[in-house]
């Protein structure tokens, strides 16, 4: 994502909210597929002067046009100073309101069981928001009420498992509250993308800050949702069949 409007090259808003509610009408639930963990990757914006010496060369490119109407900046492949501070450019994404001490600093995602690299690590490349930023949650949570409000039943969370659930946790109470504090709406349901593979005992056979079963419920109960609420929320979970039987019993 370069931005959290819903106007885009596929239609406004208001056709947006019309083709939801027309689902509806006919008795069909819509989701989103909302992208949280991060923003779009490095290079791919507007600054003029990008260069990337990979491969023995010295490959030289300019401002990309593919920003839909949201332009912005990022600190990759960049060898000039901005011509509006002087300085080495951060990370600013104007039209999402986040600048760049709204991101994780820049780290390779190299780990699969090291909880602060799940949660840190720039998954291929994309700009990792600090998610354990309370203004950052603030903006998560205000982006799923708006879908919310123009009819959307609920969300896939892409990327969940790269979010600590303490701060899923939070973002979900802040979107709760957002919505007036009572339970989260009848219809409503969540799911959130945790792929599983070899980092199962980490992710939910072992208890502790990086567990989304047992020691998740908890930390969304500590935040303050009810448990209707919470049985509202679900696991994309897709562990391989390798991996089976999970925690060691079927």
């Amino acid at each position: 994502p370069t931005a959290y409007k819903l106007h885009s090259r596929m239609g406004t808003r208001d056709e947006l909210r019309d083709m939801i509610q027309t689902c509806r009408a006919a008795g069909v639930r819509v989701y989103a597929d909302a992208v949280v963990n991060h923003m779009s990757g490095g290079g791919n914006d507007v600054w003029d002067s990008h260069r990337n010496g990979n491969g023995g060369g010295c490959d030289l490119w300019g401002a990309k046009e593919s920003t839909g109407g949201s332009p912005y900046f990022t600190q990759d492949f960049m060898y000039m100073h901005s011509n509006n501070t002087q300085e080495e450019p951060g990370m600013e994404y104007p039209a999402a309101a986040y600048i760049a001490t709204d991101f994780h600093c820049e780290r390779s995602l190299n780990s699969w069981t090291d909880p602060f690299i799940l949660n840190n690590g720039w998954l291929v490349g994309l700009s990792d928001l600090d998610t354990e930023s309370d203004y950052v949650r603030e903006r998560i949570a205000a982006y799923l009420t708006e879908l919310i409000s123009i009819g959307f039943s609920g969300f896939r969370i892409d990327a969940a498992k790269h979010i600590y659930p303490e701060s899923l946790s939070a973002i979900f109470k802040k979107f709760k509250d957002n919505l007036g504090g009572g339970d989260l709406p009848e219809d409503f349901t969540t799911y959130l993308e945790v792929i599983m593979g070899g980092e199962m005992d980490l992710l939910m056979c072992q208890d502790g800050i990086y567990n989304f079963g047992k020691s998740f419920e908890e930390k969304m109960s500590a935040a303050g949702l009810s448990e209707d609420d919470i049985m509202k929320v679900k696991i994309w979970e897709s562990a391989y069949p390798k991996e089976f039987p999970e925690c060691g019993s079927w």
